[in-house]
């Protein structure tokens, strides 16, 4: 035997060089493509909807491709399309969250939408496609941030300050619920003068990491006729 060729032609060798040439055949007429994600970073608002999105290049048909969405940093399976044997692997988080737009796969888009996005989707996801023996993937960056259907600053007229039986004042309250990041907080009257220092605000952050503001200030008879709270991130 002068070459590694003519092993195929020995009995006990054949099946090790079918396999071998087989698969070279494979990978040889396999549909080829790559993975592009054009937006690599999505910034997201708490509790609004996203679309998660990349595309073959050049286009092809993904329709009977493996698709996988992951997020790495936790190793959780976003969402499995095309693989029956693994369907109950994705993370439980995920499931009434998560769409796959299958219109969009003979195109050779591959559109996943977020639904009601929380602080836990913060990250990276990649978006993992294969077709027999051709694998590829992309990753893109969810930032999540703004106001979560925020509650618009009320006033509430919280007391009056009495002495004996005089009235001399009243207490403002300024509510809010549904921010994040924590935000800022500003009294003014109608001078721009900076009141904070006359509050004691109380910020509560919820098991979703979402913050809620109680602040108040006590106006005094002749401090003004108008007051401002403003809050902001």
């Amino acid at each position: 035997i002068k070459s590694t060729s003519y092993v195929c032609l020995k009995l006990l060798s054949f099946s090790i060089c079918y396999i071998w040439l087989y698969s070279i055949v494979i990978h040889l007429f396999a549909v080829k493509f790559k993975v592009s994600c054009p937006d690599q970073t999505l910034k997201a608002r708490l509790g609004e909807d996203i679309t998660l999105q990349c595309h073959l290049e050049p286009p092809t048909d993904a329709t009977d491709m493996v698709i996988k969405w992951t997020k790495p940093e936790s190793n959780e399976v976003v969402y499995l399309y095309g693989n029956t044997k693994n369907e109950h692997s994705q993370n439980r988080t995920y499931i009434e969250r998560t769409e796959l737009l299958k219109e969009d796969l003979a195109k050779g888009i591959i559109s996943l939408i977020l639904k009601n996005v929380r602080l836990a989707d913060m990250g990276n996801f990649t978006c993992e496609v294969e077709k027999e023996l051709w694998y590829e993937d992309s990753k893109l960056e969810v930032t999540v941030g703004g106001k979560l259907a925020y509650s618009e600053p009320h006033f509430e007229l919280d007391g009056y300050e009495f002495s004996g039986r005089f009235y001399y004042g009243i207490r403002l309250l300024c509510k809010s619920e549904g921010w994040y990041p924590q935000p800022e907080i500003h009294w003014t009257n109608e001078n721009g003068e900076n009141l904070i220092s006359l509050s004691k605000p109380k910020i509560v952050k919820n098991l979703d990491g979402v913050f809620a503001v109680e602040t108040d200030i006590k106006v005094m008879k002749g401090s003004g006729n108008t007051f401002t709270c403003d809050l902001n991130n």
